[in-house]
């Protein structure tokens, strides 16, 4: 094998495993789960929820933003999943430092049915270790966080992290 091969090679194998640990972050594979840290009292739209509520069924709390690109392109997937979700679990949103109004707007432009919540302060989302929006966190039936999907998920990848989680 020749010297440039061979670096190739090693390039390409590092190239590979940073893929792998890339995707182990972001889906929160092989990561211990912890409990959830309390939801924001305040709500936007739908019912009260909290943590205790959530108890005996997987939940995903998906923090959002009117405000955020990546939140706008993912909304139709939740609105989809929620809509198929039945008594399988339960979907939370929580809407994360931004305007009421613009929470209220964004809401009724997605046609989102499930409970909303208001985190204004922040103060919840560095609680849950948000590190950017969309970020689903994904609880099971104890209410603790198996699962940190990050970006926008499709209705496919929900599915997935839901199955996993049951």
């Amino acid at each position: 094998m020749t010297r440039g091969r061979a670096i190739g090679l090693g390039i390409l194998a590092l190239v590979i495993a940073g893929v792998v640990v890339a995707e182990v972050v972001t889906a929160g594979g092989g990561a211990a789960s912890r409990p959830a840290p309390q939801l924001p009292s305040q709500v936007l739209s739908g019912p009260h929820v909290d943590l205790a509520s959530l108890r005996g069924k997987p939940a995903l709390v998906n923090f959002w933003a009117s405000w955020c690109g990546p939140c706008k392109q993912e909304a139709p997937e939740l609105k989809r999943f929620s809509d198929g979700l039945g008594n399988r679990a339960t979907l939370v949103g929580v809407d994360w430092g931004d305007s009421a109004d613009g929470a209220r707007e964004f809401i009724a432009k997605s046609g989102w049915r499930y409970p909303i919540l208001r985190d204004p302060s922040q103060k919840v989302g560095t609680q849950y270790g948000l590190n950017g929006l969309p970020t689903t966190f994904v609880l099971d039936a104890d209410g603790n966080i198996v699962q940190t999907l990050q970006g926008p998920q499709t209705f496919a990848k929900l599915q997935q992290a839901l199955a996993a989680a049951e």
